[in-house]
């Protein structure tokens, strides 16, 4: 397998990333990310059959949310009802930020 990345490749990403590597952490993953750049390019030599859709999840659910309803929210006073403490409007919380 030919090389897909170089060292020179590898050295400037990680400059970029402020990650320090020396020589032989270079070369390991110059030959790691080599390889997995050569196996997504064999990915993509796969020909599907016309009108295959590829397969991209590990169920065939395409949205497993609910839906939206709109619906009448609680009264405030009844959200307040067992609230620690309130205001009447609004919950009050101990402070945060002394």
């Amino acid at each position: 397998m030919s090389e897909i990345i170089d060292r020179e490749t590898v050295l400037r990403v990680a400059r970029l990333a402020n990650i320090h590597l020396d020589s032989g952490q270079a070369a390991l993953y110059e030959q790691q990310l080599s390889q997995i750049l050569h196996y997504v390019a064999q990915l993509g030599e796969i020909s599907l059959p016309p009108g295959t859709d590829p397969y991209f999840g590990s169920n065939e659910s395409s949205n497993a949310v609910r839906s939206d309803n709109i619906a009448c929210s609680l009264p405030r006073e009844k959200a307040l009802e067992n609230a620690p403490d309130s205001d009447g409007e609004f919950f009050l919380v101990p402070p945060v930020f002394g």
